[in-house]
């Protein structure tokens, strides 16, 4: 396998990884989740099954709409995030529910934040770069843009995905606070940073993550 390939696939899953990590601290910390895990801990919670198993489920349904426009965005990279953060972020949480207690201190919470917002300007960074696909909710926002004949910009309609998503998970009980905030409206300028600092000199290549507006065909 060429390098070049091999390399791709370690940011994919080492990205992920990261950010799978990330949604564990900010359940943990309670302030709080990215808008998709806050849609997702709602409605599972609320269905009284795992945050995992329901995440899957939902990807799964929305890969189909991801396959019928556009389904140039599916790649490895999308099985990895659509299967994996769901169950890692289960993984972690359990495992420090058993080992260190029902909740962290709150200053704990605090360095969990912190940490968990790092990691997704980092995870983020290295999958989309790598270029192998993305996950089925980072692919909704070019199906309306899609759909609106580029009348909805990119950032628009992403904006328009994360408030629904904020509103069902909060509807369902979810916690929204300062990290939803953060997640919603920070996320853009530290997945920038680390891609140019971290993820392109990484892979040595022109590489680019998914642009602020992408022009489909009509």
């Amino acid at each position: 396998m060429h390098v070049f390939t091999i390399r791709r696939i370690f940011m994919t899953v080492i990205g992920n990884l990261c950010i799978g990590i990330a949604v564990s601290l900010l359940r943990l910390s309670h302030f709080g989740t990215d808008p998709f895990s806050t849609m997702n801990l709602g409605v599972s919670g609320f269905l009284h099954i795992s945050f995992g198993v329901y995440q899957l489920i939902f990807n799964l349904f929305i890969l189909i709409i991801q396959f019928i426009f556009v389904r140039n965005a599916i790649g490895f990279g999308t099985i990895v995030n659509m299967v994996g953060i769901g169950f890692i972020s289960d993984f972690f949480v359990n495992g420090y529910h058993v080992l260190l207690g029902p909740s962290p201190l709150f200053i704990t919470k605090i360095i969990f934040l912190l940490i968990a917002v790092v990691l997704i300007g980092i995870g983020v960074a290295l999958y989309m770069t790598s270029d192998l696909g993305i996950s089925p909710w980072d692919a909704m926002p070019l199906v309306i843009q899609k759909l609106s004949r580029n009348k909805i910009p990119f950032v628009l309609a992403r904006m328009m995905a994360d408030v629904i998503s904020v509103v069902i998970g909060f509807s369902f009980g979810a916690i929204v606070g300062i990290a939803t905030v953060i997640m919603a409206f920070g996320t853009g300028p530290l997945v920038q940073y680390f891609r140019k600092q971290l993820a392109e000199p990484l892979l040595r290549n022109n590489h680019a993550a998914l642009p602020a507006s992408v022009d489909l065909p009509k």
